[in-house]
């Protein structure tokens, strides 16, 4: 009987340390490279939408400006992080990921009606702004679990796994 209460007391240590959530946030950062292959969809958004090379580079304006708008999350962190719950950054995030992708893709496969410009350039805002979602989560859990290594956990969440993103997403 002791001899399993020591193997679950081990699991939800294991389960509840630094390196668990550090590792869900490379698989989070690993997976949430989509702005970067804007290039990769954006013939298809302007052929199936009609777009000319400037209106295509409004809806990209609008996907820079969502992801770098990061202040949303980050009072969303600051909020959650009080009632003990950071993933509800995780689940805002994803929720505006799928929504924005989602409206996009329904746009472009016919499946609503041809959207105005600037309601094309909402959705790619929120699909944008999810990242920041992500990001903010990933990067301050990070800091806190590790605080005398900050600039090495950022180092890893921001630069090396989005370079690792890129690639792996470009693949596809």
């Amino acid at each position: 009987m002791e001899g399993s209460q020591q193997r679950k007391r081990l699991r939800l240590r294991l389960f509840d340390s630094n390196w668990v959530s550090t590792v869900a946030s490379i698989w989070i950062q690993c997976t949430s490279g989509s702005l970067y292959t804007f290039s990769i969809y954006s013939q298809t958004l302007k052929t199936t939408q009609g777009y000319d090379q400037s209106t295509l580079d409004t809806v990209s304006v609008f996907k820079d400006f969502g992801a770098n708008c990061g202040v949303l999350s980050g009072l969303l962190y600051s909020c959650s992080s009080t009632w003990r719950v950071p993933w509800l950054v995780l689940l805002a995030g994803a929720a505006q990921c799928f929504l924005g992708y989602f409206l996009m893709w329904a746009a472009v496969s016919g499946v609503i009606p041809r959207p105005p410009v600037p309601v094309m350039c909402l959705f790619m805002f929120v699909a944008a702004h999810a990242m920041s979602f992500f990001n903010t989560s990933n990067a301050v859990t990070g800091v806190r679990n590790f605080p005398y290594y900050k600039g090495t956990i950022v180092g890893i969440m921001k630069d090396g796994i989005i370079g690792c993103a890129q690639i792996w997403g470009s693949c596809l």
